[in-house]
């Protein structure tokens, strides 16, 4: 039965990690170095295989961007922003003091 070469790929990245401490601590027989360097070969060639396969991915990443709305074109223009804002704050000040009962001052 075939696997699949992401399973395969990550599978491969497992035992190779494994053989690498082994190969720190232990250290690595003739035909384990083998079997490592087979090991290395096979996961260049999966990963060779997925980045032919994420080559339609990529290319999204390739378009164009959007461009952004230039300032004249905004829906709210910053000084109306804040010509808004400070509109509120008078307004909402004016009603405090609308709303207050006369002789009673601060």
């Amino acid at each position: 039965m075939l696997e699949d070469p992401r399973s395969e790929l990550a599978r491969l990245l497992r035992e190779q990690c494994d053989a690498q401490q082994d190969e720190i601590f232990l250290g690595l027989l003739p035909e384990e170095r083998a079997e490592y360097e087979r090991r290395a070969n096979r996961i260049l060639e999966l990963e060779i295989i997925s980045l032919g396969s994420d080559a339609a991915a990529r290319s999204q990443w390739n378009k164009d961007a959007e461009t952004d709305t230039t300032q004249t074109e905004a829906h709210q223009p910053y000084r109306s922003r804040e010509k808004d804002r400070s509109n509120a704050a008078a307004d909402s000040s004016r009603s405090k003091g609308q709303n207050e009962p006369e002789g009673s001052e601060i």
